[in-house]
């Protein structure tokens, strides 16, 4: 069964007039052949009839050649395409109609992720979308920042426990179990411990001694000049030049 779009045809006579166009193709089964000029290409697309579903590339190109792209399409029995699950079973067992719905079911040691049934509509496409099974072991957990796990086994019930290295601590959940190939909890995370302020007491204790470092230095310099023999005039000066020599030490 093949047929051209006649709104089409117009458009692929126009260009087989120069005998520049693509050969015709040869007909797929329970299909319709549509063609069209885009932008200077010409354009084919598939459309299978009610009943069957496409297996192969739906739209075909003319390219620089004058050759099809593709030619390896088909129309299959079964109005929507076959269902898969992969480590899973479903209820269907040949080709669907539309509105079929099929059922789906995981082995053992394997969990449904998704819908437990889809159905096939008008479009040959089946809704929901197909589930998944997925296994009920975890994959390995990954490390916080600045902290590790310990453990080896992965699998369906096993444990492991967070830590974290020296100077930070554990924020979160620090045992987590394996349960439907899911970790119990969210990965935790390892913070900075900051250090503690220093006291007020101990604030005022080191002022008090850098006041008296400051003392005995004016005291024993003060002494030094008395007995080097200068006038009051320089040793004030000088006295003044050591205090704030001493001052800028301490700051």
């Amino acid at each position: 069964m093949f047929f051209w779009c006649a709104c089409c045809l117009m458009v692929a006579w126009r260009v087989s007039a120069s005998d520049e166009h693509c050969p015709e193709l040869p007909p797929v089964d329970n299909s319709i052949f549509v063609a069209k000029e885009v932008e200077g290409q010409i354009l084919g697309t598939y459309v299978c009839i009610k009943g069957y579903h496409l297996v192969g590339k739906k739209t075909l190109f003319c390219n620089a050649s004058k050759e099809w792209d593709n030619t390896t399409t088909e129309c299959r029995l079964g109005h929507c395409p076959d269902p898969v699950l992969v480590n899973g079973e479903f209820s269907s067992s040949g080709p669907v109609n539309v509105s079929d719905k099929i059922t789906f079911m995981c082995n053992d040691h394997y969990i449904l992720k998704g819908s437990n049934w889809s159905q096939c509509l008008e479009d040959h496409t089946w809704a929901p979308p197909f589930p998944i099974c997925k296994s009920r072991d975890c994959d390995p957990p990954g490390n916080p920042v600045h902290g590790y796990f310990e453990g080896n086994n992965f699998t369906l019930g096993s444990t492991i426990s967070y830590y974290c290295e020296d100077r930070y601590y554990l924020v979160g959940v620090q045992e987590q179990q394996c349960v439907d190939g899911e970790w119990s909890s969210a990965l935790p995370v390892c913070k900075l411990i900051q250090e503690a302020p220093k006291p007020e007491c101990e604030k005022a204790l080191l002022a008090f001694q850098e006041s008296k470092d400051l003392c005995e230095a004016m005291e024993n310099f003060m002494q030094q000049l008395k007995e080097s023999g200068m006038t009051m005039e320089e040793l004030k000066y000088s006295l003044e030049l050591k205090k704030a020599e001493l001052k800028a030490k301490l700051l």
